[in-house]
């Protein structure tokens, strides 16, 4: 047979940085085929900064590769073999049992920057139906993780000070303690039961309350088993290459602007404006892009979090990259991990809320806030920088090389920016869109429209377009009510347009440790 030909193109995707944490993927090819077994290594080599691994948790880049062969106009998603990976000394690799990627991390305890040069990766290019002798197009993705071990934690801060509900025990104020991935019962009593504390009016019909009960399935990912959550929300940079590798059609779906014509007016495509808006520069060619070949979309400010995106833009960046949407329960457990709560807490675990307000330097990636003890981001308004604009700011900004948790805005396990900058969108437990959620991966592969087509998923039950049923929103910005990791004010409000208040972040479970279903 002959050998494969190849054109590679490496593509960095800056979904992490922590004072320039700067995930990158640089130097890809294909090299080391094997005809008789279909398969063939993809080398690059893997750079990011601030790396650790602990007694209690590591950091990970969760490593994809997308492949276009001569006849195909679509970039499609690779399958990658389960052992036969080179790995550098000191870093290892797991991938999951459906080849969709691979988690590379430290093997040993250690911290600083990690420079991994030749990694390889094995390509089962003939599961994916590609030819020994096709020429074929690689691009390889990173985004940067966060391990989030197994084990039990408290939902709810045990307080009702914030008058806006959250979890609790029963009918009393005390946290509620998971312990497993067991069904629970849903409200009313015993007093063991998983109660719903929400503001009055936010309750939809079939919402539990501490009267009626519903039932949460096993099924649905409690926060108990071993997973891995993105470091940062994704980035404007990360969401830039995502629409990149989209059809013209997907793209049209993903963006706000009008792009189907050769003329677009609303350049700024994320908030449908000719201008910049909220801070999202993300932005296509006001001329040129014709009508049928893909939009090439650029960002100025890649290291930015990312706002005005939808319930379905996220799903749909999840099941591009072959992550999932995290629980509410997850969001409480990778905030607080297994210590007991603080009343009120952020979080970082305290009840210090000092806004930034003040940047200083070029927004380039190496940007700092200076104001005195600032830890987070209530939405601007900003000095320097890029001037006064409202929005997020670059993801990581916080956090310094000696900062502690709390001065890093950081969750227990190092996860950053959980409360405050964007909106988290999760999968609701008090909506029956939301319960039948299995936590079932993203295969890499969209609907033909751009959207995610996962069973299960919130927005996706009864095959909706634009929808974000079953979705809700915790830990965003708003003020220092809404912002606090156990707040449930917005806890059944299902927002299917694009907020310049909204992000999102995916998680995935561990192939390792933690137990679940994987793919479609």
């Amino acid at each position: 047979m002959k050998a494969l030909p190849i054109i590679c193109i490496a593509i960095f995707l800056l979904a992490s940085p922590l004072m320039a944490n700067n995930v990158q993927v640089n130097n890809a090819t294909l090299t080391g085929q094997v005809p008789a077994s279909n398969y063939t290594m993809v080398q690059f080599d893997l750079s990011w900064e601030n790396s650790w691994k602990d007694n209690i948790n590591w950091d990970a880049a969760w490593v994809f590769v997308k492949y276009k062969a001569s006849y195909d106009t679509t970039w499609k998603h690779a399958t990658l073999n389960s052992s036969g990976h080179t790995i550098p000394n000191s870093y290892t690799g797991t991938t999951p049992s459906d080849g969709k990627g691979i988690f590379i991390y430290r093997s040993v305890n250690g911290n600083g920057n990690v420079n991994l040069t030749g990694t390889q990766i094995r390509w089962n290019y003939g599961v994916d139906g590609v030819n020994d002798g096709d020429l074929v197009q690689v691009k390889v993705f990173a985004v940067e993780m966060v391990y989030i071990p197994q084990g039990n934690f408290y939902a709810g801060d045990g307080t009702l000070s914030n008058v806006t509900g959250q979890f609790s025990s029963g009918n009393t104020t005390a946290s509620f303690f998971i312990t497993s991935e067991n069904s629970l019962t849903l409200g009313g009593a015993p007093l063991t039961n998983l109660g719903n504390r929400n503001a009055s009016g936010m309750n939809t019909a079939d919402d539990f309350n501490n009267i009626t009960t519903q039932t949460l399935p096993a099924a649905f990912p409690k926060g108990y088993n071993a997973i891995y959550c993105m470091k940062y929300e994704i980035s404007q940079g990360a969401y830039t290459d995502f629409l990149n590798t989209l059809t013209r059609t997907q793209q049209q779906t993903r963006v706000a602007s009008f792009i189907l014509s050769d003329l677009v007016s609303n350049v700024y495509v994320m908030s449908s404006s000719s201008s910049i808006q909220d801070r999202n520069v993300i932005s296509c060619p006001a001329s040129g892009n014709g009508t049928v070949p893909p939009v090439a979309f650029s960002c100025s400010r890649p290291d930015r979090a990312c706002n005005f995106l939808s319930w379905m833009d996220g799903a749909a960046y999840m099941d591009w990259s072959g992550l999932r949407p995290m629980t509410e329960l997850e969001f409480e457990k990778i905030c607080r991990g297994p210590i007991t709560p603080v009343a009120d807490e952020y979080a970082w675990g305290t009840i210090v809320y000092i806004p930034g307000t003040n940047i200083s330097g070029p927004e380039n990636g190496t940007e700092v806030i200076t104001n005195p003890g600032a830890n987070v981001n209530n939405n601007g308004p900003f000095t320097g920088g890029d001037g006064g604009f409202d929005g997020p700011l670059r993801c990581g900004i916080f956090a310094k090389i000696s900062t502690t948790r709390e001065q890093a805005g950081a969750t227990y396990y190092g996860v950053m920016e959980m409360t405050a900058s964007v909106w988290e969108r999760t999968a609701a437990v008090g909506n029956s869109s939301g319960r039948i959620f299995t936590g079932m991966t993203g295969d890499g592969l969209l609907s033909t429209m751009g959207n995610a087509n996962v069973s299960n998923w919130p927005g996706l039950v009864s095959g909706e377009v634009t929808g974000s049923n079953g979705g809700n929103m915790r830990g965003g910005v708003g003020g220092t009510i809404q912002t606090r990791a156990s707040d449930r004010y917005f806890a059944n409000v299902t927002l299917p347009s694009r907020s310049f208040l909204n992000g999102f972040r995916g998680v995935r479970i561990d192939p390792l440790g933690g137990t679940g279903p994987m793919g479609k």
